[in-house]
């Protein structure tokens, strides 16, 4: 019999109804606004003896005319893979991570019509997805800020699912009208100033139940336990990413800072990671957690002393990362010289999805988190194409 599925609210949220500027400027990227750049934090096509994941996407532009969307798939260990979309007036799009295929009618039975092609995810991987607005020679990036998405994440083996907003960047105006390119060309400037693209979050907030390793669940129901609450689990991007062929990767370290219910801070726990991160809270400098992570115990129970926790990350460069990503004689992300104290670690902004797993009979997976402040500014740099030239006369 399979389990039934609860969908919880699954999105980034920043400034959004209810929260005012108390957390987010509006000029720093969010979950509920439109934008020319979308950012999908987590894409999952990942197949194992007990699961079987895929990321449906969704794009709509809501502008009535047509225009073209450069994509970027960024996997876990930073291999690139992009491909270019054409959206028509006011088209809503959506595709399959596995195979790239969407937008027309599939039954599952029969071939399907499949209007949109674009390349796949990379095979059995996790990472991220960006998409922005270019003009039709791919040559610059342009104002568009009519874009807006979705990711759903599904398990065909347990019948679960979970979705979340898109984070969304506007140009900033004013002087920009829908296909104006935005200069530099190659270069998405994150800093909410005029005529560039919003400010990533300087910190993320995130609100996490605590876990209770080796003990009963922490029921949301009191002594019945029907809800019990499982693992949480972390995703961090950096804003600023190099996306180019010849590319360095972004490393850094996420300071967390953790409070619990009775306003008691806990700090030390880090994690350091190199142009994406995903794990479990409570693995954090375990041997069941990634390299390069301290402090997990403070998000469990007998940690944090609380059913419930307060979660800020923020990225900072750190000499504490270094040899974490080494292999044989190479470290990564220790590798610029003229920098004699971080040697290319970074003081990044990020950005991030909380996933909680909650257990009794049902599978609730869901996402949430905020952000605060207006960062420094970060850069996405990217390949654009070179205008064709013309043949001269002879």
């Amino acid at each position: 019999m399979k389990r039934a599925v609860i969908w919880l609210l699954a999105g980034w949220w920043l400034g959004a109804a209810g929260l005012g500027s108390a957390l987010a400027a509006q000029n720093v990227g969010n979950a509920s606004q439109k934008g020319s750049l979308l950012i999908f934090p987590r894409i999952d096509t990942t197949t194992t003896d007990h699961h079987r994941r895929d990321t449906i996407i969704r794009i709509s532009s809501d502008y009535p005319r047509d225009t073209r969307l450069k994509c970027q798939w960024i996997d876990n260990e930073q291999a690139v893979s992009g491909f270019e979309l054409l959206i028509t007036s006011a088209q809503p799009i959506w595709f399959r991570a596995s195979d790239g295929l969407g937008t027309g009618t599939y039954d599952g039975a029969r071939a399907g019509s499949y209007p949109v092609m674009a390349a796949p995810f990379f095979e059995n991987r996790v990472g991220e997805l960006k998409c922005w607005a270019v003009n039709a020679a791919g040559s610059a990036q342009i104002a568009w800020n009519h874009l807006y998405g979705s990711a759903m994440i599904m398990d065909y083996a347990t019948s679960t699912a979970y979705e979340y907003n898109s984070i969304n960047f506007t140009v900033r105006p004013p002087g920009y009208s829908p296909g104006d390119e935005v200069f530099p060309p190659g270069d998405l400037v994150l800093s909410a100033q005029a005529r560039e693209y919003d400010a990533c979050p300087k910190y993320l907030l995130f609100n996490f139940f605590s876990s209770a390793p080796g003990e009963r669940p922490i029921g949301l129901d009191g002594e019945l336990s029907e809800v019990s609450i499982g693992r949480s689990s972390l995703t961090l991007i950096p804003c600023h990413q190099d996306l180019r062929q010849d590319r360095a990767p972004t490393c850094t370290k996420a300071k967390l800072d953790v409070w619990n219910e009775n306003e008691i801070k806990l700090s030390g726990a880090h994690q350091c990671l190199k142009c994406w991160f995903e794990g479990y809270l409570e693995d954090l400098g375990t041997p069941a957690g990634p390299p390069g992570g301290l402090g997990g115990s403070a998000f469990t129970w007998q940690g944090l002393h609380t059913t419930m926790g307060r979660l800020r990350v923020q990225g900072v460069a750190s000499t504490v990362c270094r040899g974490v990503f080494k292999s044989g004689k190479t470290d990564p992300c220790w590798t610029d010289p003229s920098d004699t104290r971080y040697r290319g670690q970074v003081a990044t902004p990020l950005l991030g999805l909380l996933v909680t797993e909650l257990d009794g009979g049902a599978s609730f997976l869901g996402s949430t988190g905020f952000g605060a402040g207006t960062a420094t500014t970060a850069h996405i740099l990217w390949d654009c194409d070179e205008p064709p030239e013309e043949t001269s006369g002879r």
